[in-house]
């Protein structure tokens, strides 16, 4: 991170001994120190505009294949665009869950040799935060956005499944596979604070006309 300018390290859930002992980041030793431990991924990423999930393509499911992102797609975005962005990677062994997947606007993979997909942790990063500070050739001036953030958009999600609940159409028995199915929906809409203004206020009064009739 500190080689390509990035100073902004969140880390979440580490595991205290390992992390507690982390000094060997020959003068990135600041850096660590200021790094933000959350307890999980939706306080990471609460206040970011654009949230970018990285995988090994093989591991990708099939309908998302066509919409899988390069480092340097991102590259061409984030130049004509202000987004505040996260970069998530996985733990070394495992990558990222479906789950957190779930959370993420796009999903980017280094284009590997097939029968040799999975990259070292610290390789991939490095390659991802080399091709992010590459300025693409051209490209238009940045121009202001008003996207919502992933914090924003939880809370759409959020009362959407109150509502859903309340007319018993989401049960605890498939409550976790509609939970990320219309997180990563309302992701891919890429809504506005003001969208998620007016939805949260239209879910809070169908919620509210909800609970009256039940008493």
């Amino acid at each position: 991170m500190n080689n390509f300018g990035f100073k902004e390290l969140v880390v979440v859930a580490p595991f205290p001994p390992v992390w507690d002992e982390t000094v060997s980041a020959v003068k990135s030793e600041d850096l660590l120190a200021r790094a933000r431990v959350v307890e999980n991924l939706a306080q990471a990423i609460d206040d970011c505009t654009l949230v970018v999930g990285t995988a090994d393509r093989t591991r990708v499911e099939h309908k998302d294949k066509q919409n899988l992102f390069l480092p340097s797609d991102l590259s061409r975005e984030l130049a004509e665009t202000n987004h505040r962005v996260a970069l998530v990677f996985g733990q070394e062994k495992h990558g990222l869950t479906n789950e957190d997947l779930s959370h993420c606007h796009r999903i980017m993979s280094i284009p590997t040799q097939l029968e040799c997909p999975s990259m070292n942790l610290g390789q991939a990063v490095a390659i991802c935060c080399y091709e992010l500070i590459r300025q693409p050739e051209n490209h238009p001036t940045n121009r202001a956005i008003e996207v919502a953030t992933a914090g924003a958009v939880e809370r759409v999600l959020q009362l959407t499944l109150d509502v859903l609940r309340s007319v018993d159409f989401i049960l605890p028995a498939n409550e976790q596979k509609w939970r990320e199915e219309l997180r990563s929906k309302l992701l891919k809409y890429n809504l506005s604070e003001s969208d998620t203004g007016v939805l949260c206020g239209t879910l809070r009064r169908i919620n509210m006309r909800l609970r009256n009739k039940r008493k």
